[in-house]
C-alpha cells in the first residue's frame, strides 16, 4: 500500500517513553509545521531542514490551533540511508497513552495513514535494504528469549544465510552456464571433463544445503524452546526439581502424592539456551476424575517433549517403575529418556541397579542420581539439557532458525541430488538443468530472489505494527 504511514515502535500501556515511527515522503515537509524546534545542530528551522540522523529537541503541536501536545527528540533518516530506504521521522513523546493519541490524530489529520504489520521491514525489504532472509530474521530477534536465540537471529539479521545461500546460487549458476554451452556447442564441450566440472559444483552445493538443514534441529529449539517433560510416579520429587531449576517456588510441594494435578510449564535460560520444563501430574491409574485428567496430560507432554527426564524416588516399588518406562518406551521410542534417581539425600532406591539395568534393556542407558533439597546433581541436570542440544548440532557454522527455510533448503538438496542422478544415468544435461533451476526458485524464495509477493505479504503479517 503506498503512501506514508506511521505506528508506534514500542509496547502498549504507559512507559517512560514511547517512539513513534513514520516513513514515507510525508515525513519530512509535510510534518514542519507539527513541531517547534527548541535545539537542534546546525541551523534547522524545519524538520525537514535537518540533516539524516540527526536529533532535535522539539515541541509537537497542533497545526489547527498550535497547542502544544508534548516535549519530544524527533530524529531525522533521509532517503536511502534509512531503516526503510525512505525519509523517516522518529518520535521519542513520553509513554502516556493521552499523548500517543494525540499524535496519532495529529498524524492521521495530516493524511498519514496507519503501518501494517511488518510495513517498516517490509519496504526495507522492497527497497533493496533487506534480503527476505535478513528481513525475516529481524522479528526472530525481537522473539528471542535467550542469548543464544539472539546471537543466531542476529548472524542473520546481518546475512550470514543470505551469504551462504548466495554462494550456492552462484555455483549453481555456473554451473546451468557450463550446461548450456554443452548442449548449445556439443562438438567444443561435451566432454567427461565438462560434465565432471558439473557434477563437482551440484555437489559442492548438495556439501552446503544438507549441513544448513540438519542444523534446524538445533534451530528449532532456540525458537521455539528445548521442551523437558519431567516425569515419573506421584511424590517422585517433580515439582521440587522444578523449583530448584527455576530458581523459586512455582509448583506447590507437598508430601501428599497427586498434588500436581495439571501439567506446569515455567521457561528458563540454561547457557543461552532456551528451555521449558513441564512438570507433569505423576503417571498411576486414579479413580479420581481431576487427576485423571492431570495424568492424561501428563502422557500427552511425555509425547511432545524433546526430553523427558524419569524420575524415581527411593520409595518407588521397582516393578511399577519399569512398567512406567516401558509404557513411555513403547509409546514414544523416540524420545530421548534420563533416569533420574532423586531424594539422595534421605537415600537410594534399594531396587537402584535392577531399575538401572532393565532401563537400559529398553533403551535407556542414561542415568544420574540428585537431590534437589540439596542441591546434590542439579549440575548434571543442566549438563544434560546442554549435552542433548549439543548431540543436535550439525557441521555448518550457520544455524537455521527458520521451518520455512529449513524446508525449503531440504527440497533444494533433494533435486539438486536428482540433478546428480539425471548426470549419472545419462538422462541428459537439459534434465539435469531444468532440476537445477527449481532447485535455484526454492533457494530464492528464501533470500528474495524468486518469492511472490503473496508469500511476501504472508510472511509480513506476523510481524508486529512497529517493526
Amino acid at each position: 500500500m503506498p503512501g506514508t504511514f506511521c505506528a508506534c515502535s514500542t509496547p502498549m500501556g504507559q512507559s517512560g517513553i514511547a517512539v513513534i515511527r513514520i516513513s514515507g515522503d510525508m515525513s519530512g515537509t509535510g510534518l514542519d509545521d507539527c513541531f517547534k524546534i527548541i535545539r537542534t545542530a546546525g541551523s534547522a528551522k524545519v524538520i525537514s531542514q535537518m540533516e539524516g540522523y540527526t536529533a532535535a529537541l522539539a515541541d509537537f503541536i497542533d497545526p489547527s490551533d498550535g497547542s502544544v501536545i508534548d516535549r519530544v527528540v524527533v530524529t531525522r533518516f533521509t532517503a536511502p540511508h534509512s531503516y526503510t530506504g525512505e525519509d523517516m521521522t522518529e518520535i521519542s513523546c513520553h509513554g502516556g497513552n493521552a499523548v500517543k493519541q494525540e499524535i496519532f490524530r495529529v498524524l492521521f489529520e495530516k493524511g498519514i495513514r496507519p503501518a501494517e504489520p511488518g510495513e517498516f521491514t517490509k519496504t526495507a525489504f522492497v527497497n533493496g535494504k533487506l534480503a527476505l532472509s535478513e528481513a525475516e530474521a529481524v522479528m526472530n530477534v525481537i522473539k528471542s528469549e535467550s542469548s543464544g536465540a539472539l546471537k543466531v537471529s542476529n548472524s542473520q539479521v546481518f546475512g550470514k544465510l543470505n551469504s551462504e545461500l548466495s554462494e550456492v546460487e552462484e555455483t549453481l549458476y555456473k554451473a546451468m552456464s557450463l550446461i548450456e554451452m554443452i548442449v548449445e556447442f556439443p562438438e567444443h564441450d561435451d566432454t567427461p571433463v565438462n560434465t565432471d566440472r558439473v557434477r563437482e559444483m551440484i555437489s559442492s552445493a548438495i556439501d552446503v544445503l544438507i549441513p544448513l538443514k540438519e542444523s534446524y534441529a538445533q534451530g528449532r529449539l532456540l525458537a521455539d524452546r528445548l521442551r523437558v517433560a519431567l516425569a515419573g510416579k506421584p511424590n517422585s520429587g517433580k515439582s521440587t526439581l522444578l523449583n530448584r531449576l527455576t530458581g523459586f517456588d512455582r509448583a506447590i510441594v507437598t508430601d501428599i502424592p497427586g498434588t500436581t494435578r495439571d501439567t506446569l510449564d515455567q521457561d528458563i535460560d540454561i547457557e543461552g539456551i532456551p528451555v521449558r520444563i513441564t512438570d507433569t501430574a505423576g503417571i498411576r491409574e486414579t479413580d479420581d476424575a481431576i487427576e485423571a485428567m492431570g495424568v492424561e496430560r501428563a502422557r500427552s507432554s511425555i509425547r511432545e517433549a524433546d526430553l523427558c527426564l524419569f524420575l524415581v524416588s527411593p520409595e518407588d516399588p521397582e516393578d511399577e517403575v519399569i512398567s512406567q518406562l516401558s509404557l513411555i518406551r513403547s509409546g514414544e521410542a523416540d524420545i530421548p529418556v534420563v533416569l533420574v534417581f532423586t531424594k539422595s539425600d534421605v537415600g537410594i532406591n534399594p531396587s537402584y541397579e535392577k531399575i538401572a539395568a532393565s532401563a537400559k534393556a529398553l533403551g535407556i542407558e542414561k542415568s544420574m542420581i540428585i537431590s534437589a533439597l540439596s542441591d546434590e546433581g542439579i549440575d548434571l541436570i543442566r549438563k544434560e539439557i546442554l549435552s542433548f542440544y549439543d548431540s543436535l548440532g550439525s557441521t555448518s557454522s550457520t544455524v537455521v532458525i527458520s521451518g520455512r527455510h529449513a524446508g525449503l533448503i531440504g527440497l533444494a538438496a533433494d533435486k539438486l541430488m536428482e540433478a546428480g542422478s539425471a548426470l549419472d544415468d545419462g538422462l541428459g544435461e537439459d534434465i539435469a538443468s531444468s532440476v537445477i533451476r527449481s532447485a535455484l526458485d526454492d533457494i530464492g524464495a528464501i533470500t528474495g530472489k524468486t518469492v511472490s509477493s503473496e508469500l511476501v505479504n504472508t510472511i509480513f503479517s506476523d510481524f508486529c505494527i512497529g517493526k
